[in-house]
């Protein structure tokens, strides 16, 4: 209904211009026959368009947003001293952005093996804080060197532009730290039943520190108020057919009926006296904390109430940045953080520009710099201030914090794999017979074209974590082997060559 309701709030056409305002007279429309280049409506239409496309996002092309507000339900004052968090009952502005990961923009929603993503731009008195989070609480590597060799494996092969199972596959043989997150893609929690019904998790371990200068060590996690619920891979391929846009159409359709959906912020917490009780590594991401080694805390809520109004100027030049935090809040200290702040800087200038944090929905309520010039937008570009720090002339100059930790935490990470951590998601995690079977049918599904040395090995891989997940894997393969049968006009086309089902 969108067309409809725009035409209720405009019920009179708009005087059509050209872009510096040139009113456009009606013969300008129709240049067939004629000499278009002194046209300037036609001249600038086509330019436009041929030049106007900036790249898409690498890693979460694909997506959808909204606006709403974040509310304190909490007091979180003996933790950080943040203003966003100051007192129960205050509301921020926040940006969501919703979006699915390894697929291209026009790919259905429901293709199974991926992650999804769900990020949140609070526009505080102190400057942005982007929580940028994931469907599942870890993630797939700690060594920032596998950032480019992860997606190389789950993108299209470069020869036959195909998505080839066997890379992926041989990536997690060849890293099996990735092995417990992908064993949570693979279960139910990897196919939520839409946005709305997804939890998500922001996957670093944050430092917070209150007005005394006491530190905490935080993981954040949003948890959906509608209660989580998952598609099964029947359910998800039936629909994938009818509806491929479903998980952007239900955000949407939610909001403008006015069934806001929300979002509980929790915090897991341990005090800096627990770091040295602990016998895991709190900062690494691709564990989960042992239950009963922190605290839950209740934070607030988020509540996304409005739907943008242009997708493109709100959605995709929208720029999340892990590094953009506020006072009370300081960067993790894990080897992949400070390896993400490179990809999303040069990413976000490679999309947008050199001035990404100058596009309106990036915009902070307050900014000052003395970064000059480059690509638009550059708004008053500092204007007439004094553009070097460190001058006689009153330009920005920074603030102290004496609350502020001043020692800095040296942790060192090895790229171990917590396979123990994979025995207990396999066995307490997905609890049921049905929980197990499930994520056990979606892990063949994807092994069908895998080359066999390939599933050999990662044979090998899930004994060592559980006999039974492996034997499990091995007859559903088999089974679903036996099952496929390929239509008469592939294998007449070619049985050998196009058969994607024999064995190597």
């Amino acid at each position: 209904m969108q067309l409809f309701d725009y035409k209720e709030k405009q019920p009179t056409p708009a005087l059509l211009t050209t872009s510096s305002g040139q009113p456009v007279h009606v013969s300008q429309m129709r240049v067939a026959g004629k000499n278009f280049l002194n046209n300037p409506f036609v001249f600038e239409s086509i330019k436009h368009e041929a030049m106007s496309k900036r790249p898409d996002r690498e890693v979460l092309a694909k997506a959808t947003g909204a606006h709403g507000y974040f509310e304190v339900t909490s007091d979180v004052t003996m933790y950080t001293k943040a203003k966003v968090f100051e007192k129960v009952g205050k509301r921020t502005p926040v940006l969501a952005r919703m979006a699915i990961s390894q697929i291209d923009v026009g790919a259905s929603d429901l293709y199974p093996v991926t992650g999804k993503g769900l990020s949140f731009k609070m526009y505080t008195e102190e400057g942005n804080f982007d929580l940028l989070g994931l469907n599942i609480p870890v993630y797939f590597y700690k060594d920032p060197i596998l950032f480019r060799d992860f997606l190389h494996s789950f993108r299209p092969n470069p020869k036959t532009n195909i998505r080839d199972p066997t890379s992926q596959l041989d990536f997690i043989t060849r890293n099996p730290v990735s092995l417990q997150t992908m064993l949570w893609v693979f279960s139910e929690f990897g196919l939520p039943r839409g946005f709305r019904h997804m939890n998500a998790f922001p996957m670093h371990t944050f430092e917070l520190y209150n007005n005394e200068g006491q530190s905490y060590f935080v993981k954040f996690s949003f948890i959906t108020e509608l209660g989580y619920k998952s598609f099964t891979l029947e359910e998800s391929s039936a629909i994938a057919e009818y509806d491929p846009d479903l998980f952007m159409r239900d955000i949407y359709n939610s909001i403008e009926n006015g069934n806001y959906p929300s979002w509980r912020l929790d915090m897991d917490v341990l005090s800096t006296s627990d770091l040295s009780k602990v016998n895991f590594d709190p900062f690494d991401v691709t564990r989960l904390w042992p239950n009963g080694t922190f605290t839950t805390v209740q934070v607030g809520r988020f509540v996304l109430n409005r739907n943008v109004d242009n997708h493109y100027a709100e959605v995709n030049q929208a720029a999340f940045n892990p590094t953009n935090l506020v006072p009370g809040i300081l960067e993790p200290p894990d080897e992949l953080f400070r390896g993400r702040v490179i990809a999303y800087h040069d990413s976000q200038n490679n999309r947008l520009g050199i001035n990404p944090n100058k596009i309106g929905v990036n915009c902070p309520f307050y900014a000052r710099t003395y970064n000059r010039k480059g690509t638009p937008p550059v708004l008053d570009d500092e204007g007439d201030a004094v553009s070097y720090p460190f001058n006689s002339f009153n330009g920005p100059v920074p603030y102290e914090d004496q609350s502020r930790p001043v020692r800095q935490l040296d942790i060192y990470q090895e790229n171990t794999a917590d396979l123990a951590g994979c025995k207990r998601f396999y066995n307490e995690v997905t609890a049921t017979d049905e929980q197990k079977q499930r994520m056990i049918d979606n892990m063949a599904n994807v092994s069908l074209r895998v080359e066999h040395s390939v599933i050999e090995r990662f044979v090998a891989l899930l004994e060592s974590v559980d006999e039974d997940l492996a034997a499990r894997y091995v007859n559903t393969l088999d089974e679903l082997k036996r099952r496929v049968t390929l239509p008469q006009v592939v294998e007449d086309l070619d049985p050998v060559k196009l058969n994607p089902y024999r064995k190597y």
